[in-house]
């Protein structure tokens, strides 16, 4: 070739600005490489089976985040209803209940703030004004509890 070396490299100084092709200086010249920009293309049909995939993945993303909105809705008018039906008794007289255990849920969403007991009383506080005591036995199964006492050892 009959070019001087000047406008070569000028040509492969815009070519590499470019990133098209890539140099290495070596002792007795400059090795130019061609960079092929092919391998980094995916082909179309691929492309598009991506496309409607991710599509479908959101279509159900979306599905489940109204389906999550309509449960907490549920749970919403659950706690609701759950309030109308307990009768409110506003009274500082004590209850007697002839059982041996006690169900005691909190109103607010907030739940219990602390629980304490003495070994014959418990105080149960909660965030916000509201308790429902269930006085209902629930039977204990003896397996069960000798089960998770062997799992602990």
């Amino acid at each position: 070739m009959d070019t001087p070396k000047r406008r070569v490299y000028d040509v492969i100084a815009v070519l590499k600005a470019l990133d098209q092709v890539r140099t290495t200086r070596k002792f007795d010249g400059t090795i130019v490489t061609w960079i092929d920009k092919s391998k980094d293309s995916i082909p179309r049909e691929q492309f598009m089976t991506l496309k409607t995939q991710l599509e479908q993945e959101s279509n159900e993303r979306k599905d489940f985040q109204v389906q999550v909105a309509e449960l907490k809705e549920q749970v919403r008018i659950s706690k609701i209803k759950l309030r109308r039906e307990s009768q409110a008794v506003e009274t500082s007289d004590k209850t007697e209940f002839n059982t041996t255990q006690l169900c005691v849920r909190a109103l607010s969403s907030n739940g219990i703030k602390s629980v304490k007991h003495s070994g014959v009383e418990v105080r149960i506080e909660t965030h916000e004004a509201g308790m429902i005591v269930d006085p209902s036995e629930v039977e204990v199964d003896e397996n069960e509890v000798l089960i998770k006492n062997l799992q602990r050892l």
